[in-house]
């Protein structure tokens, strides 16, 4: 995999979390021997629990022999590769969480600003190891044990568990966050607040106008700042582009509209939403979603029915 298609391939996967409506993916990570390592980032945080054979992670240009048992947390964005080390496979659980859904855009900026920007802002604190040895090592390897447990299972209510696990386990990674690195995040806390008050506002607009011809001259002007500044924003406080958001709000939208007028047309939905283009808007929705507008209503009437 190239260094782009590699891009786009975390990039798509970004995307695809967030659409979800439940930014968190737990699943195994393999790593042969002859495996070529790959050197990737990512928006979202990653847990790492190693649970077969021994491996290396490359963080940041620094090495770290990782063995059965060990935890490693990786920030937002810190360049990284995983590599086996002997002739076994290596195998981990991976516990991939987007920040916002640690605390969410739309909470308090204090509580942002307090316990979540200090941590993924900062580029000295690139990754966190924690073998068996760590003080900490158990209540890390309680919370990301239950944390697989439940989303394996997926019983009711397991999105909410998850999110206290989450929440538990963001509160000792935040409580390693070395204090220099903490005060230099401090600094730039005006400016975050800022972002995400402006994000706020710009939300707001994209809500009441979605059906609308939108552009993004129109959101900036909302915000009272110019194009460029705007998308900054919306990228440093929710990791999409304002015609991202924009588009992701009109799908969701368009989704929910399938299920409460059923006598609508596909076409007359996609117009409804802001769409002037069917064929454009079953493009977006597809890639969005995973299948057309037809297949989606189709998966409302038979569950059977719906793509996998």
């Amino acid at each position: 995999m190239n260094k782009d298609s590699n891009s786009n391939f975390y990039t798509k996967r970004t995307q695809r979390l967030l659409f979800s409506g439940y930014p968190l993916e737990v699943s195994k990570v393999e790593c042969r021997p002859d495996d070529i390592q790959s050197v990737h980032r990512h928006d979202e945080i990653e847990f790492l629990y190693h649970i077969k054979g021994e491996a290396c992670i490359t963080c940041r240009q620094k090495k770290i022999p990782i063995r059965e048992g060990d935890i490693l947390f990786i920030n937002q964005l810190a360049e990284h590769s995983i590599a086996s080390v002997g002739s076994r496979t290596a195998e981990s659980h991976s516990i991939r969480i987007h920040p916002t859904f640690i605390l969410g855009y739309d909470q308090s900026d204090f509580l942002l600003n307090k316990y979540l920007t200090p941590v993924t802002s900062n580029s000295t604190f690139a990754c966190l190891h924690i073998p068996s040895s760590h003080h900490l090592y158990q209540p890390f390897s309680q919370l990301l044990k239950q944390l697989i447990q439940l989303n394996s299972g997926q019983s009711c209510g397991y999105e909410l568990l998850s999110k206290a696990c989450i929440l538990q386990l963001w509160k000792l990674v935040y409580e390693q966050l070395p204090d220099s690195a903490a005060a230099s995040a401090r600094a730039a806390l005006h400016n975050t607040g800022q972002d995400a008050h402006r994000v706020k506002q710009a939300v707001l607009y994209i809500q009441e106008h979605f059906m609308e011809p939108l552009t993004l001259d129109k959101i900036a002007d909302s915000i009272l700042v110019s194009k460029s500044e705007c998308c900054r924003c919306f990228k440093r406080a929710i990791g999409l582009t304002p015609i991202e958001y924009l588009m992701k709000y009109r799908i969701m939208e368009s989704a929910v509209r399938m299920k409460q007028k059923e006598s609508e047309s596909i076409s007359e939905i996609a117009g409804t939403v802001g769409f002037n283009n069917t064929s454009y808007y079953s493009k977006v929705f597809k890639k969005m979603m995973g299948c057309t507008p037809s297949e989606y209503r189709q998966s409302l009437l038979s569950p059977s029915a719906r793509p996998q």
